[in-house]
């Protein structure tokens, strides 16, 4: 039995969060058999973050019953019960953290339907609810709201239960609630974060061994103490101390990770090298009288769109770029026929294979998506999630050159490069940064609010 979950918090400081509605519905491989749905008091304001994503207001939940009062029905509910959610440590965390206000002690098991999908659905362009789900043709309804995204969640758990051939959710093997550690190490695990961040161990000289970033940092050092593999078995004899920082970003996290690594080349993590180069990269081929098209090829003298470490990622990111720009396999892939590509016969392609598109809108729509990849001017930010609901991160580019990171609040304003550069947390320029910030300008481009000039 399954009790198919999603919360909706207050946000803020970690560890201070409160429950202002929550679904839960109760499947037994087959149908719901019951459900619970509630706003919930958290008897504290709502950040004003969370109540624009989830039109939850401070009077909306006003007269809703307290946790307290409901407690009873959730425990009644999951009875018995697997927990199983999209990114469930953060529900999972929430429920544990309500009920130990209460004295209770509130442990399950779970399931994460965000790594099965990894597993089990190989290759989608994004695994957060909303895009899976889009992917996948489920519907959501109410999204951001505890009862459409649980509803969504049950349709996606059923989906992921058909895929599951081999019936590894059944037998729940690697998801459910994580191994025990070695009391050995158990007080090291304690008070670490389920969030996004990157995360430092030290030996018993102090000496950084191993630097990674993690969107579950709790969860991934759980995993490394709880392996059997050689290497997390070396990491975890000689750990001593752990440090972490939260990012808040998945991006940020990634740039602090290269930096780090450079900067203190660990024991246990592979050697990088400042600006190594990166044997293939994406270029563009102009055609004056026909299709132009995008070409994955080894490093020429002229500089390519995008590099990357392995012709694999080149390949991946290419066919994300032909489905997101609605581009022609077939031409883009250099292939003359007389017959029109598959993907024109189901509808997805223009018929630029066929020549029944316009060569010049065609080719526009490549010179689109390389605008997206370059800087929008020499000096600007870039604003990316932050730490809480009420604050944003940013990176300052600085005459066409990568200068730090750093975080303001939203009732904050940051209105000059004086300003920015007072909270900044300087980073050096790599390849490897560079690369990753003409990657991310792409991915977000249609999210115009993210880019300010200076």
């Amino acid at each position: 039995m399954y009790a198919i979950l999603d919360i909706e918090a207050t946000g803020g400081k970690l560890g201070e969060e409160s429950i202002i509605e929550i679904a839960v519905y109760k499947y037994d491989g087959k149908n719901i058999v019951d459900q619970f749905i509630s706003l919930v008091n958290p008897e504290k304001k709502i950040d004003y973050y969370v109540q624009k994503l989830t039109h939850i207001t401070d009077k909306m939940v006003l007269t809703a019953p307290k946790f307290h009062e409901i407690a009873k029905r959730i425990v009644e509910i999951t009875d018995d019960c697997i927990l199983v959610g999209h990114n469930v440590m953060f529900d999972y965390r929430m429920l544990k953290q309500e009920f130990d206000r209460l004295g209770y002690n509130f442990e399950k098991e779970w399931i994460d339907t965000f790594e099965y999908s990894e597993k089990l659905i190989p290759d989608l362009p994004s695994y957060s609810l909303g895009k899976l789900c889009e992917s996948l043709g489920i519907i959501v309804t109410d999204r951001h709201r505890a009862s459409g995204d649980a509803r969504a969640t049950v349709s996606l758990f059923k989906l992921l239960l058909d895929k599951d051939s081999q019936k590894i959710i059944t037998k729940k093997t690697g998801l459910q609630q994580p191994k025990k550690t070695h009391s050995k190490y158990q007080k090291l695990l304690d008070n670490l974060p389920n969030s996004v961040g990157i995360f430092y161990l030290y030996n018993s000289r102090k000496q950084l061994i191993y630097i990674s970033r993690s969107n579950n940092i709790a969860q991934s050092i759980n995993h490394i103490f709880t392996s059997k593999t050689l290497k997390a078995n070396k990491i975890k004899r000689y750990t001593r101390s752990i440090k972490f920082e939260e990012t808040g970003s998945g991006f940020l996290a990634a740039i602090k990770e290269n930096n780090e690594i450079i900067k203190n080349q660990p024991m246990y993590n592979n050697r990088l090298v400042e600006n190594k180069v990166y044997p293939y990269g994406l270029y563009y081929l102009e055609s004056k009288r026909g299709y132009s098209r995008l070409e994955i090829g080894k490093l020429r003298k002229v500089e390519p769109i995008l590099k990357f470490k392995s012709k694999e990622r080149a390949k991946e990111v290419l066919e994300k770029i032909i489905h997101d720009y609605n581009l022609c396999l077939q031409v883009n892939g250099g292939i003359k026929s007389e017959e029109s590509c598959f993907q024109y016969k189901v509808n997805e392609c223009n018929g630029a294979c066929i020549k029944e598109e316009a060569k010049e809108v065609y080719n526009q729509r490549i010179k689109d998506f390389i605008k997206t990849t370059e800087y929008p001017a020499e000096t600007f930010l870039i604003l990316d999630k932050g730490r809480s609901g009420i604050e944003k991160s940013f990176y300052l580019i600085e005459e066409n050159k990568f200068r730090g990171y750093g975080y303001f609040e939203y009732h904050h304003q940051i209105k000059t490069l004086e300003m920015i550069k007072n909270t900044l947390i300087p980073i050096e320029e790599t390849d490897e940064i560079k690369n990753m910030l003409k990657y991310f300008l792409y991915k977000t481009s249609s999210h115009k609010n993210q880019i300010v000039i200076l």
